[in-house]
């Protein structure tokens, strides 16, 4: 649903801002969901989890994805992570105290770094 949102809103302002600038409607432009290329779609599920967490990473232009974990406080911290398929990672977490941590995934290659907060039970 969030995506739908965030494409929606986008596609909008497009929209907008082609109406606002156009002068007659030979200079109106059209654009398709495929003009629209957005890349590193992350999901972390599941939120909260218990054993492990399952890390999705598509669209990617990624070279060679890091998952780094922090406590909530910024310190951090060594766990397990395994890559399970092309796009996906699997972090061991069933060892960490309950509470709320950070992920990252970072690429060195590409500059890429994106955090998600988690609940460990």
């Amino acid at each position: 649903m969030k995506k739908f949102k965030f494409i929606f809103s986008l596609l909008l302002v497009i929209f907008i801002s082609t109406v606002s600038f156009a002068q007659n409607e030979s200079e109106y432009l059209s654009y398709s969901t495929n003009d629209l290329k957005i890349e590193n779609q992350i999901q972390i599920y599941p939120n909260p989890s218990v054993d492990f967490l399952k890390v999705t990473i598509e669209a990617s232009n990624l070279v060679n994805p890091k998952i780094v974990i922090h406590t909530i406080l910024g310190n951090k911290l060594t766990v397990v992570s395994e890559k399970t398929d092309a796009n996906e990672f699997t972090v061991d977490v069933k060892n960490l105290p309950a509470g709320y941590y950070l992920l990252a995934v970072k690429d060195e290659s590409t500059g890429f770094s994106k955090t998600y907060k988690f609940l460990k039970r």
